[in-house]
């Protein structure tokens, strides 16, 4: 191998969310990627009686395990830290984000483009 192709292997990192090789540089994102079997599980039970401000899970009277899956979800897409992912994963996952929460418009919540 040349040095000029172990220089930059030397820079591929691994996508924190599949695993691919990536080159693109850490960024603040939250440890799983938005999932589309937990999103369907939130408008089966109602998006708006699971995520806000007058969601009541006491009313709900959710499965337990149900219940322990949503508490790890939002857990898991709270707990934010530097990774690196791939742009794959970056737009399939702004692609989710539209289709899941696109129309919920809160103050200081902006989308990020990658080019």
């Amino acid at each position: 191998m040349n040095e000029i192709n172990d220089t930059k292997s030397n820079k591929l990192n691994h996508c924190g969310w599949c695993g691919a090789p990536t080159d693109m540089e850490k960024v603040l994102l939250p440890s799983t990627p938005i999932l589309v079997e937990m999103e369907q599980k939130i408008d089966l039970i109602g998006r708006d009686e699971v995520w806000g401000e007058n969601s009541d899970w006491s009313e709900l009277h959710l499965d337990p395990d149900i219940e322990a899956e949503l508490l790890i979800y939002d857990e898991m897409m709270e707990k934010v830290s530097l990774n690196h992912i791939c742009k794959y994963c970056l737009d399939e996952d702004q692609k989710l984000y539209d289709k899941y929460y696109g129309d919920i418009e809160e103050e200081g919540n902006e989308d990020i483009y990658w080019e």
